[in-house]
């Protein structure tokens, strides 16, 4: 299971200015690859002279490219996403490669860091397509990246997998080549929905918050609209401040409308300051939910007490249950490894790069599900062509550890995947939603803010 066998970091080529990479460098890593000489953990099987023609259409190694952004403002997700890409592909390569028309080929995967801008990432994956040649891409992380780059796999016909960028704005361009291989921002808060009509069927108002972004602003709309499809009033619909520093008066008429659930489309500092500003309000509720905020383990240590029974959705947790039983009960494939697999892996590559043990989070095991995703739809197309791919895709539905993937043609997104809720129970992120991949039940009503106050945990 070497880190080093299953990608290629490439800094001089001109696209791409000499950057460090995180991993431990070597020859074999810091010096440009065109045609690598095959080390022992990346070389193929030797060819036959006689091979049936679906394994003549297979190449003798899968290369994806990405550009990825391990510096700048997108680090750390960048790292964390790199890291369960690499994992998933040692996992392959540990077991003699992907199926492709009967024939092991093995997958290597290339990575240059675009250090959070743009016009590099955009450099950097133009690179990658016309003198990498490589057969797929992964997105860099971030919808403004994700974005910018689709474009370039729209011109090349190359198959790319989007990770790590939530942007409804992506799948509305049209674009054949670009799959999304999660839930967009507008699908964020359905689960939540979802689960509280389930509990409750009394509940009947909702207030809405959310930050001025247009991540946050897609992440509200969807929630707006479909709390109405499933009946619900929203009492309130308020925008807020990119930085904010006092949300009293948005706070407050939450307060007069007095909802059953409180939703906030939020990022990591400025959903604290909600649920500090809703404590000192004293603004109870049934349920409160944010974006992004409760998934980050800071969020407890910055809030203590006040982040209890607090949800949030995510698209993928480490306590979920996604198993080849599952799938098995469900009448699908399973590819790929399995959760348990996955965390081993990943933190074996996490610990050799980053130079520690951590846990992986949703945004790493996103990487990986938009690796196993394309690498499935080889298995099935028998062929490493992208119109092929593309199309056994569109034709199949399987399960990873990360979900369910099917691809509706229309909007080239995997609608199959759910979202799962967690909640904060105990000073622990528990997944709650939906029930058959649960870890937990849901602590509802939450607890009131003078309960958490007094030290009670929502358990």
């Amino acid at each position: 299971m070497a880190v080093l066998g299953a990608l290629a970091w490439i800094s001089t080529q001109p696209s791409a200015p000499p950057t460090t990479s995180p991993a431990k460098q070597s020859p074999t890593t810091s010096s440009p690859v065109t045609s690598p000489t095959p080390s022992p953990t990346t070389s193929t099987p030797p060819q036959t002279t006689t091979q049936p023609p679906s394994v003549a259409k297979c190449p003798d190694e899968i290369v994806i490219g990405t550009a990825m952004p391990i510096s700048g403002r997108y680090a750390a997700e960048g790292q964390y996403s790199l890291w369960g890409a690499l994992a998933v592909v040692n996992w392959i390569n540990d077991r003699g490669g992907v199926d492709c028309g009967g024939k092991k080929v093995k997958v290597r995967l290339i990575y240059r860091d675009s250090e959070s801008k743009l016009e590099l990432a955009q450099s950097i994956t133009e690179s990658l397509v016309t003198q990498d040649k490589v057969n797929f891409l992964l997105s860099p992380y971030g919808s403004d990246l994700a974005l910018g780059v689709s474009p370039i796999a729209e011109k090349y016909g190359v198959l790319m997998a989007v990770v790590g960028a939530s942007s409804d704005r992506i799948f509305q361009q049209g674009f054949k080549y670009v799959v999304g291989v999660a839930a967009p921002a507008s699908q964020y808060m359905v689960p939540v929905l979802d689960m509280v009509v389930k509990r409750d069927p009394t509940a009947k108002k909702v207030a809405i918050l959310y930050r001025d972004s247009e991540f946050n602003r897609q992440v509200a709309e969807g929630a707006k609209a479909y709390a109405e499809k499933l009946g619900l009033q929203v009492v309130v619909y308020e925008v807020y401040p990119a930085s904010p520093k006092d949300l009293t008066p948005q706070i407050l008429k939450v307060k007069q409308a007095a909802p059953d659930v409180i939703i906030v489309a939020s990022h990591f500092a400025d959903g604290q300051l909600v649920v500090r500003q809703l404590a000192e309000q004293k603004v109870d509720a049934k349920l409160i939910a944010l974006s992004v905020a409760p998934l980050v383990p800071d969020f407890y240590k910055a809030l203590e007490t006040k982040a209890e029974c607090v949800v949030g959705p995510s698209h993928w947790e480490p306590g979920v249950t996604y198993s080849p039983q599952l799938a098995k009960q469900r009448g699908e494939d399973w590819f790929g490894p399995t959760k348990e697999e996955f965390i081993t892996y990943f933190k074996k590559v996490a610990k050799e790069m980053g130079g520690k043990e951590v846990e992986p989070g949703y945004h790493a095991a996103w990487a990986a599900e938009g690796v196993l995703a394309i690498l499935y739809g080889v298995q099935k197309a028998a062929s490493a062509d992208s119109d092929k791919v593309l199309n056994a895709l569109r034709n199949s539905r399987f399960m990873t550890f990360f979900g369910e993937f099917k691809l509706d043609p229309a909007t080239n997104l995997n609608v199959a995947h759910t979202m799962v809720v967690i909640q904060w129970q105990g000073g622990q992120r528990v997944v709650v939603w939906p029930a058959d991949v649960a870890e937990g039940k849901l602590v509802y009503p939450s607890l009131t803010w003078d309960q958490k106050a007094a030290g009670q945990l929502c358990r």
